[in-house]
């Protein structure tokens, strides 16, 4: 923006003398026309904070900017003046102290009888406030037209105006949307519903629109708005058009729904493996269960087996005390039979000269030896039965002993199952959650890629 604006008319009017109420308007200051101060009023002085002798000779150059002063439409304006028109211009004046002042100026010629120019006037009016006011203002504008895309229609919905970024975001022209109706933007069977008239019918008796909006370009490509559709009043509070303030997010949402998609597909794998690990777990849950029925079968008959060897070694133990005592009474039998041997003795040299009595004593002796015989036999015998009951029984200790720790180590795998089966439980109550967690989180995305 120009540090000086003007707008110049052409005139042939003569200044009269100021009058009271223009000097009590304005702050005033005539100058001849070489630019030099040859009268002010008060209002000048006050908005200046010089006095009166402080200005007077000095050139116009000296209350502006030293940037305005020595721009070339400076001098032209002074040129313009001297040949006699008019001019209205705003001013950064520097006061005394240095403070900066925009005054409103209208400055013309006053010409003498002849109609010649012989003085200037320039009647000053402080407009700073609407100034700063109106540059706050318009760099806001400023600010939106760069960052925003801006498009503005008729309460009809017809195009008025729309700024450079909108313009590149759909890829039309200026001239390709300027009246041309909104609906060129949606799709077709959107443009022909009831709720795209009640949207436009809303937006023409003053209510605001803002959310996203999906629109379509010049080359039928999807563009994405984040965007406000406000009505605009004009003075006479009715509402006078409509401007659209967007963003466009089409590349967001492009990737969101790019996110949508890694997410979906990483779901569909979660869920697969879920269920590869729920087939899993049944497998090896029915596993465990027939081992444990298996194990519950074995260990049942471990305990019987644990019985039966200890009945058995019982009855070997009895077994053993009475092949002892028959051992010990065949050890006193042999006593017996030697005395026996030894009584016959006796008897035949008693009965030496009786034959029937030594043919008796004969059988007797026969008997005798072969039942020394029979108890020597059956002595052996015991004792190999006695050798051989011990090393059952070393045997069946083993066994026993063998047997023992195979049911201990049965009931510690069955105790180990058990508390496998409870981790297996506790495992599918934790995949039950991670499935609840992913279609929480599923659900989620579709939220966020909306």
């Amino acid at each position: 923006m120009n540090l000086m604006t003007s707008m110049s008319v052409e005139t042939n009017n003569v200044f009269e003398d100021m009058s009271g109420v223009v000097d009590a308007s304005f702050a005033v200051a005539e100058f001849d026309l070489d630019g030099k101060v040859m009268r002010v009023n008060d209002n000048f002085l006050a908005l200046t904070g010089y006095d009166e002798d402080e200005v007077l000779g000095q050139y116009h150059a000296k209350f502006i900017s030293n940037d305005v002063a020595e721009a070339p439409e400076y001098g032209l304006c002074w040129a313009d003046l001297r040949a006699g028109k008019n001019k209205r211009v705003v001013l950064p004046w520097i006061t005394k102290s240095g403070e900066r002042k925009w005054v409103e100026e209208t400055v013309g010629p006053i010409r003498d009888a002849k109609g010649t120019v012989v003085r200037i006037v320039r009647l000053g009016v402080d407009v700073t406030a609407r100034h700063d006011s109106f540059a706050d203002l318009q760099g806001k504008v400023d600010a939106i037209e760069h960052s925003q895309a801006v498009i503005e229609f008729d309460l009809a919905g017809n195009v008025l105006t729309a700024n450079y970024n909108f313009l590149v975001a759909m890829g039309y022209s200026q001239s390709e949307v300027v009246g041309k109706h909104h609906s060129m933007f949606v799709d077709p069977e959107y443009a022909a519903s009831s709720e795209y008239r009640a949207f436009w019918r809303s937006l023409a008796k003053g209510k605001t629109a803002a959310r996203q909006f999906k629109r379509f370009g010049k080359d039928g490509r999807e563009v994405w708005f984040e965007a406000n559709y406000s009505p605009v009043f004009g003075a006479d509070g009715n509402v006078c058009k409509i401007v659209k303030f967007a963003t466009d997010i089409t590349e967001q949402i492009h990737s969101l729904d790019d996110l949508k998609s890694t997410l979906e597909s990483g779901f569909e794998d979660v869920d697969q493996s879920l269920c590869k690990f729920d087939q899993s777990y049944g497998d090896v849950s029915q596993s465990c269960r027939q081992a444990q029925a298996h194990l519950e079968v074995s260990t049942m008959v471990a305990g019987r087996l644990v019985s039966s060897v200890d009945e058995t070694a019982q009855r070997l133990s009895e077994l053993r005390t009475v092949a002892d005592r028959a051992y010990e009474h065949a050890i006193e039998g042999d006593g017996a039979i030697v005395s026996l041997e030894h009584a016959i003795d006796v008897l035949r040299d008693c009965a030496r000269d009786d034959a029937a009595i030594i043919e008796q004593i004969n059988v007797l002796e026969k008997c005798i030896g072969e039942s020394a015989r029979i108890s020597t036999e059956l002595r052996s015998d015991l004792k190999a039965m006695l050798s051989r009951v011990a090393v059952v029984s070393l045997a069946i200790d083993e066994q026993g002993q063998i047997t023992n720790q195979v049911r201990s180590e049965m009931h510690g795998i069955q105790t180990a199952i058990e508390t496998s089966h409870g981790s297996f439980d506790t495992m599918i109550k934790a995949s039950e959650e991670v499935a609840m967690a992913v279609g929480q989180t599923r659900e989620a995305s579709v939220v966020l890629a909306r």
